[in-house]
């Protein structure tokens, strides 16, 4: 049903939405590549005993999708979660969840190549008008990489970048594996890619150091965002398409706004809006454009 779909994607969202700003907090109690190797590692030991637990119920993955599920926890996990919260550690959480909100368009081309999803010429105007939103993000601190959040908006980008490989180089798994399945193993390769780096991320750490406060804020970012957020996102993806799930992470930039205003009385710069404006009515052109015609009667 793609009522459970919507209400699956929805859950994520929210759960998206108060992660941009705990982890923002929280890089300033861990280093952002402390704070990503607990994550990663914490999701992992996390997903090793959702897999122990139903390998009576559900197969493991077969010898030809292990290349897949280790490519899957690269980009959604080793690469994406550290330079996610690398360049959050750099930038703010509303530029941030702006440049996620350019996710769909990057979805969109990956599944007209590898899914063969179809591309109009209204997919392609929503293309550029979310690409000229993206720009205004950038700039709204300057051009100068030394100054403003610029640097931070970069990596975040590459973050991007490797989320949306993620969702759509996952779908095929799915026609195999449920998503509890799926992200259980992938978080399992992830914890894998990043436990060798422990001397050198960990060197000197204090665990006192962050507080409960910063200790609760990980297990959030463990728990909710990497276990409930990922494994929803991947029960959507069963049931939608890859761009018409992708969509729904344009409702992030919004709903951070909001809750930075709500709680941290945060005001974003006036470009910053424009430009997540710019995205979101790009992504929207380019949802419109994928409709199929109605049909007259």
């Amino acid at each position: 049903m793609k009522l459970a779909a919507y209400l699956a994607v929805i859950g994520h969202t929210l759960i998206a939405g108060f992660t941009f700003l705990l982890a923002k907090d929280a890089t300033s109690r861990f280093t952002a590549l402390q704070l990503a190797w607990f994550r990663i590692t914490a999701s992992g030991v996390l997903a090793g005993l959702v897999a122990v637990a139903g390998l009576h119920r559900r197969p493991a993955p077969s010898r030809r999708d292990l290349p897949r599920f280790a490519l899957l926890g690269l980009l959604g996990v080793a690469v994406n979660q550290t330079l996610f919260l690398l360049g959050l550690s750099l930038s703010t959480p509303l530029h941030s969840a702006l440049l996620y909100a350019f996710t769909p368009v990057l979805v969109l081309g990956g599944a007209a190549v590898y899914l063969r999803e179809r591309v109009t010429l209204g997919k392609g105007a929503g293309i550029l008008l979310a690409l000229s939103g993206v720009v205004l993000v950038l700039s709204a601190q300057g051009l100068s990489l030394a100054h403003g959040t610029l640097r931070g908006d970069l990596v975040t980008l590459v973050a991007v970048f490797a989320w949306a490989a993620y969702t759509v180089a996952g779908k095929p798994l799915l026609a195999r594996y449920d998503a509890l399945t799926l992200t259980a193993w992938v978080f399992g390769f992830g914890a894998l890619l990043v436990l060798p780096l422990a001397p050198l991320v960990l060197r000197g750490f204090d665990p006192s150091t962050p507080g409960l406060r910063g200790w609760s804020e990980l297990a959030y970012l463990s728990v909710m965002t990497s276990g409930v957020a990922f494994t929803l996102w991947y029960f959507a993806l069963t049931r939608l398409e890859a761009s018409q799930l992708a969509v729904f992470n344009n409702l992030q930039a919004p709903l951070t706004a909001l809750l930075a205003w709500l709680f941290l009385g945060a005001v974003p710069e006036h470009e910053a809006i424009l430009g997540g404006v710019l995205v979101l009515a790009g992504v929207t052109v380019v949802q419109l454009a994928g409709r199929p015609p109605a049909i007259r009667r």
